[in-house]
């Protein structure tokens, strides 16, 4: 697939997300595979590497930045965000934690600070705080990724731009939203009213957006894509559910002819998280938290 894109895209940076130890799979592998495994996906045209750890843990991630530097690729450290900076009476994961660990992130080579919010957790004002307080405390550039999953990542990003901010994620409108991210349109014509030039083209977005107009309802369609995934809920802020562990759920609840079964998961979640030290909902742990968590609830007990 790498070589098929990159022989119709040879001028544009690919980047993927990397899991620490766990490269794009459940388990911790060993060392000699987390580096073959970067060295072939750098030499098949892998650019960038989103380097995270589902409980920000840096011994498993430092043997992928390692490589990724050793490779001569473009290091993108991540932390993943979860808690509230600004809630006092939360004092796990501060403003204070997540700038040792940027610092420490960079200190280690990272070339650029992912913020991965993959449960849109990330409050604007909150989004506003944390990137201004990183912009004073580390030189390297800070990209925001979050999901609109609970509605406000559009105001997580805007307020981000205002504190400074190098990039935001952003999806075509057409597979924009709920579980997704924020939709690019929306976030060019704001930010093109605030001043800041994205440098993207109104009407290349526009042919791009009828392109996948019918692909999406494709999908919709076939029942290949959720009402759920797509739709907004605030009530992710009370469990924490990242997209695609949201997705993942529907899928096996579906499979499982158990979608009734569905909100009593989402209550089951906080406290599977809770029995684990309140970990960071993020691939692989969100999977086991999700999985346990209907295991509950179909078995009828914890």
């Amino acid at each position: 697939r790498l070589e098929m894109l990159r022989e119709k895209i040879p001028n544009i940076p690919f980047q993927m997300l990397l899991r620490g130890s766990n490269l794009v799979g459940y388990a911790s592998y060993p060392d000699n595979l987390v580096r073959a495994f970067i060295a072939e996906s750098a030499r098949e045209g892998i650019d960038v590497f989103r380097v995270f750890d589902s409980l920000n843990w840096m011994p498993n991630m430092e043997t992928a930045m390692d490589e990724v530097l050793r490779q001569g690729k473009f290091l993108e450290g991540t932390v993943c965000y979860t808690g509230d900076i600004l809630d006092p009476t939360r004092d796990r994961y501060t403003l204070k934690y997540y700038v040792d660990f940027a610092k420490e992130l960079e200190r280690r080579g990272a070339h650029m600070l992912a913020i991965k919010d993959m449960s849109g957790l990330l409050k604007p004002y909150a989004a506003k705080k944390l990137v201004s307080t990183l912009k004073q405390e580390i030189g390297i550039p800070i990209h925001l990724h979050t999901h609109n999953t609970s509605g406000t990542g559009d105001m997580v990003n805007l307020m981000a731009a205002m504190a400074g901010v190098d990039i935001v994620d952003t999806a075509l409108s057409p597979l924009a939203n709920g579980t997704s991210q924020p939709a690019t349109e929306t976030m060019f014509y704001a930010l093109g009213q605030y001043g800041i030039e994205t440098g993207l083209n109104e009407k290349v977005i526009n042919e791009v957006n009828d392109f996948f107009k019918p692909v999406k309802q494709k999908y919709v369609d076939s029942g290949r894509i959720s009402a759920k995934s797509m739709a907004t809920d605030a009530q992710a802020l009370v469990y924490k559910v990242p997209g695609g562990m949201l997705s993942n759920m529907i899928a096996n609840l579906t499979d499982m002819k158990a979608m009734d079964k569905f909100d009593a998961a989402l209550k089951e979640i906080p406290e599977v998280r809770k029995d684990l030290g309140y970990p960071p909902l993020v691939t692989p742990l969100s999977q086991m938290v999700g999985n346990q968590a209907v295991t509950n609830v179909l078995m009828g007990e914890r």
